[in-house]
């Protein structure tokens, strides 16, 4: 939305599905020769989706890059480190945390939620409290 919107705020994108590349890097990984073979012989449907609009270091956002935070799981299995950056170049090198967690444990995080709000916060012309 925030590369087709510009009424929004702010973007936060968590772990985001940047592009097709993360389905045959995973059936790549994947131990029965028999389904990774057939996951295999999708990847010239994953090449053709990436050069489509799915694939976001194809597209620009429409609000400031100073408005967008991305949130990249060192760890993460699923979102490709190299499609994060490459969105991470696209996008004009704005705010980014590489946090020491997987695909899913980031999401149990204790302080993240907090720090996210405390991020947006100014962004959204919000007052910050003393409780957060």
């Amino acid at each position: 939305m925030a590369c087709c919107d510009a009424r929004l705020s702010a973007l936060v994108l968590a772990a985001p599905g940047l592009d097709m590349n993360v389905f045959i890097s995973t059936a790549r990984r994947i131990v029965w020769p028999s389904l990774r073979e057939q996951l295999l012989k999708q990847q010239p449907g994953c090449e053709a989706l990436n050069r489509t609009v799915l694939n976001l270091t194809t597209l620009r956002p429409c609000i400031p890059k100073e408005n967008i935070l991305l949130i990249e799981a060192v760890h993460d299995l699923f979102v490709d480190r190299k499609s994060m950056e490459a969105l991470w170049h696209a996008w004009g090198q704005l705010d980014i945390w590489r946090l020491q967690h997987g695909h899913a444990s980031k999401s149990l995080s204790l302080d993240l939620t907090g720090r996210v709000l405390r991020w947006l916060a100014p962004r959204l012309k919000i007052p910050q409290t003393t409780n957060t």
